[in-house]
């Protein structure tokens, strides 16, 4: 292994393992990947790994959009499962967001989404065992889809080993390797250092702490939003569709394994994270049973579902709930791509072609630099959202 590269990653989750793979797409740069754990470890292994391209901004919709497209064609490309399935996805609207909804849909409309407002009787339709009332509303994307979040991970950082990657995992990142101000590369756990002459932290909920231990300060934390899961009753007849439901502040989604998993929308209900090492895993049988009960709102029959428990998983987000991605502010020689706050698998192939682009300095394709620069707080421009949960962009 060698002890200089052109670039080095930090973080073996979905975004360093995809800008790996990009990376070394259609160039010779030499890329080493460091994982302290194993690949997924954080965020990206306790994924739903919805993939939707229901946003409010033209540029989210756009990198959704090629990020759902990619990944639909990963399997036929690299020959590697991923278990991609298309069961497509509504969103249901209570009467406050209708015309946010319709807005949303004409936009997504003009860029390309399959998409559609729908009624109540319609919904009925999608899903005749559910509770619809006729003026409810919802978009229905056709498109929508959703991969095995470990399976991904995995695959795509195989890919990128195959392409020349080299990893390394069980060891951890602790500190720059700078002078003046000008990142050189990475000190490891063991006192190794590694030069690089760009090192992207791709860490996750690992990366404000390791910013800010550099004196970075950016405006990210870590958040546990709990997830349930439940067998669907025997002779159950339920399409097994995505559902976003912001009337009850509920999203669910098939497992593979023939669950369903369940979770809140609002990130405001999820618990602050101090130390992503060292946080609770599991979940209350309060928060089952109050997932339980607003699922059964919707769909009756999961008021006697058996339960096959929870996970609390990891998000990390910022203030607008969009993530951070660009030069690290104050250093030369060190990006940040971090803060996706739940949007990570979605954007992950756009984001990492872009970046993997500008940093080979080429076009970025739909990723848009300024859109998710690291500065935009401190100059007051925060991502706005028409929606009152962050997590739906």
């Amino acid at each position: 292994m060698s002890k200089s590269y052109d670039h080095i990653i930090v973080g073996g989750g979905i975004m360093g393992a995809s800008l790996a793979l990009q990376l070394t797409a259609e160039s010779d740069s030499k890329v080493l990947l460091i994982e302290k754990s194993f690949p997924g470890a954080g965020s990206t292994g306790k994924s739903g790994a919805i993939l939707r391209q229901h946003y409010s901004h033209p540029v989210t919709i756009a990198m959704a959009r090629e990020g759902l497209q990619w990944y639909s064609e990963f399997e036929d490309r690299f020959q590697r499962s991923i278990s991609f399935h298309r069961p497509g996805m509504a969103f249901i609207c209570k009467e406050a967001d209708r015309d946010n909804l319709e807005r949303n849909v004409k936009l997504q409309r003009g860029l390309g989404v399959d998409t559609q407002v729908i009624d109540g009787a319609t919904l009925r339709e999608l899903e005749p065992n559910g509770n619809f009332a006729p003026d409810e509303c919802a978009a229905w994307e056709s498109e929508a889809g959703n991969v095995n979040p470990v399976q991904a991970v995995n695959e795509i950082l195989s890919v990128a080993i195959s392409q020349g990657t080299d990893v390394i995992l069980g060891q951890r990142v602790t500190s720059f390797l700078k002078a003046n101000e000008i990142v050189s590369g990475v000190v490891l756990n063991d006192g190794q250092k590694i030069n690089a002459g760009m090192v992207v932290i791709c860490a996750g909920p690992w990366t404000g702490k390791f910013l800010s231990d550099a004196g970075i300060k950016l405006p990210l934390q870590a958040l546990r939003p709990e997830q349930a899961f439940f067998e669907p009753p025997p002779g159950s007849t339920e399409r097994r569709l995505i559902y976003g439901d912001l009337t009850h502040g509920l999203y669910w989604k098939p497992e593979l394994a023939g669950w369903t998993r369940v979770g809140f929308l609002d990130m405001n209900e999820d618990a602050i994270v101090d130390d992503p090492d060292h946080y609770d895993e599991g979940v209350s049988g309060k928060f089952i049973q109050e997932c339980r009960d607003r699922l059964s709102l919707r769909l009756p029959h999961y008021a006697k579902a058996a339960s096959w428990g929870g996970v609390g998983a990891l998000y990390t987000v910022t203030p607008d709930a969009h993530p951070v991605i660009g030069p690290v502010p104050g250093l030369s020689g060190a990006w940040v791509m971090s803060g996706f706050s739940g949007h990570g698998f979605k954007l992950a192939p756009a984001v990492s072609r872009g970046v993997a682009s500008i940093l080979g300095e080429a076009k970025p394709g739909s990723f848009d630099p300024n859109f998710f620069c690291p500065q935009r707080f401190q100059r007051g421009e925060a991502i706005e959202v028409r929606y009152g949960y962050g997590i739906l962009g």
